[in-house]
């Protein structure tokens, strides 16, 4: 499958290229994990991870109130575009909580593990 790695800090996420609808160069950054904003829910994955800074956030995801399954993924940059396989991709133990509920595994590099977002288990909180 094809994904989005970006990073902030030490921390990469993987946003599966399928579930992206637009890619929109960011430079605002944000305080709260999720902001209600004209209709539209903004997440930050970084602050989900507790990591607030002055700087812009790495990713942010802007999801669709309705019941759409595509995402905008907002973001100052993006690392590489890259294809990881499916059986590359291992499981987080489901005892994992907080954050990493909102991913569907990881992927271990050369460099830092690509931790893989999950949009519909995100959606699924916020509805």
């Amino acid at each position: 499958m094809r994904y989005f790695v970006c990073a902030f800090e030490l921390i990469k996420f993987g946003i599966p290229a399928e579930f992206t609808e637009s890619i929109i160069q960011l430079t605002r950054t944000q305080n709260s994990t999720i902001e209600n904003v004209d209709n539209n829910v903004y997440v930050s994955l970084p602050a989900l991870f507790q990591k607030y800074s002055s700087t812009p956030h790495g990713v942010i995801l802007k999801l669709s109130v309705s019941n759409s399954r595509k995402i905008t993924l907002l973001t100052p940059q993006i690392e590489k575009d890259m294809e990881i396989p499916e059986n590359n991709v291992h499981g987080l133990p489901q005892l994992l909580t907080g954050p990493y509920a909102f991913f569907s595994g990881v992927f271990f590099s050369n460099e830092n593990p690509v931790f893989i977002f999950n949009p519909e288990k995100l959606a699924e909180k916020i509805k």
